[in-house]
């Protein structure tokens, strides 16, 4: 098979949607050598002030610029990664829908910009032959919000990059030194992967404001990331939160952390919590389980198939959030259960099972009529 990949965004800042193309495309190489895959980049893409890609380029490139690269290579099918298709493209289309938030949660599409973008994306991905998602949740979203029928629907799940694992010393110190440079001083509930709105940052919080009281140890509440824009609808600030409720010395803010210090916080973190109410996947809980870290995460749309019986599935409350980490951060049996149990569980999924179901999906789009 000849097959164009939409490479752009790796030129771009890091991004779980730049992870997966450079995981899959990686894996699915290692996995079919004789694979022609095509990495397509636009020529000129940086905006004249030498930032990142302007927006009117994005969106020529996603409508236009894409297909006619992949004519270019003569690539027999284009296989678009993210939640956009160009208007036309003479060969076989696949796209990667990672999952459908924009569509059903009204804060993501609260811009005109936005919804502008969201109504041509639903028009164009509808010629794609198959869609590919990473769960059964994100699938049933897509069908429902795209009305894009479940026979054109294949569910790829994801994985934990070949460096998410233990630390191989829990003493090393220069992951110790990682933590200091933070300010984190003592064992640490630890989450990562998103500002937004759906994360439930706020709920978290405020858990972790309930449950310190009824800790047997001093602990630290620490979220790494920073938010996209100040749009403090989608991205609800933390700060006036954590000081109403006095908790200035126990949650560490880190903002943007590099790949390799995100790296050091889930390995020395006593526990991994997401109360987050939507997700496509959720990677953040397969990366901490692969760090064999305990994990605490909501019952709620795909965290359940990533998480399984390896870690404690809650409602996404106050209360429920609070009990879990103190059954955690009290228990050392069952945090050790859930380690052994987490590692486990991560182990199920992996790069190469990603690339072969997206290598069959390829080969199933060519053959289709």
């Amino acid at each position: 098979m000849r097959v164009a990949l939409d490479g752009s965004f790796l030129r771009l800042p890091p991004s779980g949607t730049g992870t997966y193309v450079r995981e899959l495309a990686a894996a699915m190489l290692a996995l079919d050598p004789a694979l022609d895959l095509a990495l397509l980049n636009p020529e000129r893409w940086a905006d004249a002030a030498g930032g990142g890609a302007s927006r009117s380029r994005r969106l020529a490139w996603d409508l236009v610029g894409v297909a006619a690269a992949a004519r270019r290579k003569r690539a027999e099918l284009l296989h678009v990664p993210h939640f956009s298709a160009p208007l036309r493209t003479g060969v076989p289309l696949v796209v990667t829908i990672h999952d459908a938030i924009p569509l059903l949660l009204p804060e993501y599409r609260a811009t005109r910009g936005a919804r502008l973008r969201l109504a041509v994306a639903r028009r164009t991905v509808r010629a794609a032959r198959l869609v590919l998602t990473p769960s059964r949740a994100a699938a049933a979203d897509i069908e429902r919000a795209l009305g894009i029928p479940a026979a054109r629907l294949r569910v790829t799940p994801e994985a934990a990059g070949a460096g998410f694992r233990p630390a191989s010393d829990p003493a090393d110190p220069a992951t110790a030194a990682v933590a200091r440079r933070f300010g984190v001083r003592e064992r640490y509930v630890f989450n990562v992967g998103g500002m937004d709105v759906r994360k439930g940052l706020p709920l978290l919080v405020e858990a972790f404001a309930r449950a310190l009281p009824r800790l047997n140890a001093p602990a630290q509440l620490v979220i790494a990331g920073a938010p996209h824009t100040g749009n403090p609808t989608v991205f609800p600030p933390l700060a006036p939160v954590i000081a109403r409720l006095g908790l200035g010395q126990h949650v560490v803010l880190t903002g943007f952390v590099s790949a390799n210090a995100k790296l050091a916080l889930y390995q020395r973190a006593a526990l991994y919590a997401t109360p987050s109410h939507h997700e496509g996947f959720g990677l953040t809980v397969l990366e901490a389980m692969a760090c064999g870290v305990p994990v605490v995460a909501a019952n709620r749309t795909s965290l359940p198939e990533v998480v399984g019986d390896a870690g404690l599935l809650v409602e996404p409350e106050v209360e429920a959030v609070a009990a879990a980490m103190v059954a955690v951060l009290n228990g050392p049996d069952l945090a050790q259960s859930l380690r052994t149990r987490g590692l486990a569980r991560a182990a199920e999924f992996s790069w190469e099972r990603t690339a072969r179901l997206t290598l069959d999906a390829y080969a199933e789009a060519l053959a289709m009529s």
